[in-house]
């Protein structure tokens, strides 16, 4: 027997603009109903709306960026999901961002999970930079 094993195509640039997408709405807009209903049905099934609402308050306890840039990616060994770091930005704060987005470059994606904060380590060598960055502007 010979198992085939359906390789996972990716495109990151797809992945990005669909993160600063959500990005846009949900951090910059502050529509968190907007930002909740464009999460993947994966995120929607283990976070309510009311959850999802009081995480990103918090996580934006003092202030929301007003752009926002891809800076870069990385790959999930065969798994249908790819990370996407971005960086918010307003007049006076940075925040550093980790979305996990569900899907493939056939399917489009979807954020899965949102992390915050800096440093973010990376499991893998596959870690690239999107250059020049992508923007919401």
């Amino acid at each position: 027997l010979t198992a085939c094993a359906e390789s996972v195509k990716h495109d990151e640039t797809l992945a990005a603009k669909q993160a600063l997408e959500f990005g846009r709405v949900a951090f910059v807009e502050k529509d968190l109903d907007k930002g909740y209903d464009l999460l993947a049905d994966g995120g929607r099934r283990h976070v309510p709306r009311d959850k999802f609402k009081q995480s990103l308050a918090a996580m934006h306890a003092r202030d929301y960026p007003t752009k926002l840039a891809a800076l870069e990616y990385e790959p999930m060994a065969d798994e249908k999901a790819i990370y996407i770091f971005v960086r918010g930005q307003n007049s006076e704060n940075e925040f550093n961002y980790r979305l996990t987005m569900e899907g493939t470059a056939s399917t489009g994606y979807k954020v899965l999970k949102i992390d915050q904060g800096t440093g973010f380590f990376t499991l893998s060598n596959k870690k690239q930079a999107f250059k020049p960055p992508l923007t919401t502007e």
